[in-house]
Order: structure tokens, then C-alpha cells, then sequence
């Protein structure tokens, strides 16, 4: 509390400031707006830009080439043709996938909140 011999007035319970005016509580108004709204914050629309990485799963129809099957035909080296399949995606045409799934999203830039 704050004393002086010409004004006596008390302080502000949470802040200690000493306003003209104390609520009926002993809280100051900018004290009293905050314990009234406590935890809850403004909400504002924002939006933003997202980048999704995902697993997917797709059937195509390929011709494979031959470097990447054995002698029977059958696909041989799988890491390479993974490989062949990333340099060329010209070379398929992406299908609807049979399974997807979200592996994680990353938030990149804000592009404006109101």
C-alpha cells in the first residue's frame, strides 16, 4: 500500500500500481481485465502455407527397363529402378493412390491473419 500525508490511497493487489480507482476487489482496470479473461486469448484467422510430406502406395503400368530385371525377367535391382523411377517421373504418370498416409506437416510462411 501507498501512503503519503496529503493522499492515502490503496494499491492495486496485483500490481501494485496506485490508480485513482480500484475495482471492489482491489485490482486496478487493466489487472481486472486480465484475471476476468485469464486464459483466454483472441482468436484471429490466419493463413498459411503448408508443406505435406506423405507415403503413398500407387499401381502403374511400366515398361521396365531391361538393366533392372535378371535373366527370368523379374525385377532384380530394386533400389536402382527406385532410383531410374525418381530421374524419370516423366516416364509414369501418377496414379490415384490405393494408400496414403501423412507422415508429417511443416507450417512455411504466414501469409496474413485478420
Amino acid at each position: 500500500m501507498s501512503s503519503t500525508s496529503a493522499d492515502w490511497r490503496p494499491a492495486c493487489l496485483e500490481c501494485g500500481d496506485v490508480p485513482e480507482l480500484l475495482d471492489e476487489d482491489l485490482t486496478c482496470g487493466p489487472c481486472r481485465i486480465r484475471i476476468h479473461l485469464k486464459d483466454l486469448r483472441m482468436k484471429k484467422t490466419v493463413k498459411f502455407s503448408i508443406e505435406r510430406t506423405t507415403e503413398a502406395e500407387v499401381e502403374v503400368e511400366l515398361t521396365i527397363p531391361d538393366e533392372f530385371l535378371d535373366e527370368d525377367g523379374e525385377l532384380s535391382d530394386e533400389d536402382g529402378f527406385c532410383e531410374w523411377l525418381n530421374d524419370n517421373e516423366n516416364e509414369w504418370e501418377l496414379a490415384e493412390p490405393i494408400f496414403e498416409e501423412i507422415q508429417g506437416t511443416t507450417a512455411l510462411e504466414v501469409l496474413n491473419s485478420y
